[in-house]
């Protein structure tokens, strides 16, 4: 196969999506009040010590400016049996306190929405936002961490649809 070098978005986003990735829930609040919720795809560690990682936004999002201004953000790894919530939370049209109606969360650190069954959270501060062509990479300084005991499948994003890998089994 000979690679193109003249390809559309719509291509570059097909290449993309080939690579299946975990599917996250961001959360925030501002110190007036406002909230932010959104399933995001682009995500991942960036350092351990000390402990930071970032996701990716297209900046005409409808979160972005609560996002900016967030005292506290928080990023839910979503586990297989919540599609539901990776759906409502990828709603577009609503503000993220519409988005959050129906979803089972309580008020974390510093009253950012922290949803219920996820099988790892993490919630810190904005260190950097790093604008790089039409998306926003927003760096957090994670000071507040979860992580289940119980083994559960993180759901995925592949080819364009939520994927949710088998169940493990005990050996």
């Amino acid at each position: 196969m000979i690679p193109q070098t003249t390809f559309d978005s719509r291509t570059f986003r097909q290449a993309c999506g080939q690579f299946p990735t975990g599917v996250t829930a961001i959360t925030a609040v501002t110190a007036t009040g406002e909230y932010a919720a959104l399933t995001a795809n682009s995500f991942t560690s960036v350092s351990l010590d000390p402990a930071k990682v970032l996701f990716c936004l297209i900046t005409t999002s409808s979160s972005f400016s609560v996002l900016r201004d967030a005292q506290r953000i928080a990023v839910h790894i979503l586990g297989h049996e919540q599609e539901d919530t990776a759906r409502r939370l990828a709603t577009s049209g609503l503000t993220g306190a519409e988005r959050l109606e129906g979803v089972d969360w309580t008020a974390g650190p510093d009253g950012v929405p922290v949803l219920a069954d996820c099988p790892a959270i993490l919630s810190g501060r904005t260190d950097e936002i790093i604008v790089s062509g039409d998306h926003s990479i927003f760096i957090l300084d994670i000071d507040h961490l979860a992580v289940t005991e119980e083994e559960i499948p993180a759901i995925t994003f592949y080819r364009g649809r939520f994927s949710t890998p088998p169940t493990p089994t005990a050996n």
